[in-house]
């Protein structure tokens, strides 16, 4: 039999005649009881990283109509943890008014909302409309700045600059621009406007995400 090292302790036996609260301190560990690891994969990685990742998770739909479309969408953020978790939801044709306040068409507490409503020096004065709800999680509303309202004939255009809790050290900020662009506009002038505004977007913020989502429809 191999000998014993001197430097092993004898495991401890509880004697019955000792205090209760050592007794309850030294009670052994059931190994069955012990967690076994933690659950792997790329997709609960993300879930943990959720507002974390290098680049915003951006969710783009041209709703045709953001008011009818609220109790949807709640229930999404409700129920739903890849919606909950998304950085930010970007709408077109979000077909709203002044008439309407910001905290009508909050889906929830932790999302704060950006909008730009249609205007009448876009020739319409109902539809149209982009509007952009940020998750307070990613993003505080107090470092959420806009850039550009802008609404013409042929563009209809809302950028914001966002200073996030995280971002990784190749980008000072993150520039987010929705853009719709109506179905009587005209194609080359819309991409015009839209190439000048992110020209000068690039120019002053040299060490930004630029990222553009947009929504447009053709005849």
């Amino acid at each position: 039999m191999a000998p014993v090292s001197p430097h092993l302790k004898p495991s401890l036996t509880p004697d019955p005649r000792w205090p209760t609260k050592i007794l309850r301190e030294n009670k052994g560990r059931d190994v069955r009881k012990r967690p076994r690891g933690k659950r792997a994969g790329i997709r609960n990685r993300l879930r943990a990283w959720a507002h974390q990742a290098p680049l915003p998770s951006i969710l783009l739909a041209n709703v045709q109509s953001l008011d009818n479309k609220l109790d949807d969408l709640r229930a999404r953020i409700k129920f739903q943890r890849d919606i909950r978790d998304c950085n930010l939801l970007c709408s077109t044709e979000s077909w709203l008014n002044p008439v309407v306040p910001n905290h009508a068409i909050q889906p929830a507490e932790f999302f704060s909302v950006h909008r730009m409503d249609r205007t009448a020096y876009s020739g319409k004065s109902r539809g149209g409309g982009v509007c952009v709800m940020v998750n307070n999680s990613w993003c505080n509303n107090a470092n959420v700045v806009t850039l550009v309202r802008s609404c013409s004939p042929n563009l209809e255009l809302l950028a914001l600059k966002f200073h996030p809790f995280y971002l990784p050290w190749e980008f000072t900020l993150v520039i987010i621009n929705t853009v719709y662009i109506p179905p009587q506009a005209n194609m080359d002038t819309a991409l015009w406007e839209l190439h000048e505004a992110l020209t000068q977007f690039q120019a002053q913020h040299q060490d930004a995400a630029l990222i553009r989502g947009w929504g447009f429809q053709q005849r």
